[in-house]
């Protein structure tokens, strides 16, 4: 059963805290000079999943089947004659905008 939203974890600040400062004390330990180019690169790959968000992996969209969309289009302007909808076009423009026909 997964735990209540808003609960704190399981794993406490305290044992967070502990663990940073193991691995600060581990790392302050390790003479970088002495190690090859392997062991460097290997540092850093291990090192930059901690650093650096993982990408999530995005869907190729076109593999998605197309979306259908149905649009109604309805007709309520048809019961008004065109000159009250020349009268309600020119009372809805600004007085400084020019409506032309």
């Amino acid at each position: 059963m997964p735990r209540p939203k808003g609960s704190p974890n399981k794993i406490t600040a305290e044992i967070k805290e502990r663990l940073s400062q193991v691995i600060m004390d581990a790392m302050s330990s390790i003479d970088i000079d002495l190690m090859t180019q392997n062991e460097k690169l290997k540092l850093i790959q291990i090192g930059l999943t901690y650093v650096i968000p993982r990408l999530k992996q995005v869907e190729n969209i076109e593999e998605e089947e197309p979306r259908k969309f149905e649009i109604e289009i309805i007709d309520s302007l048809s019961k008004y004659s065109d000159k009250e909808l020349d009268k309600a076009i020119k009372d809805s423009v600004p007085s400084n905008i020019e409506v032309q026909q």
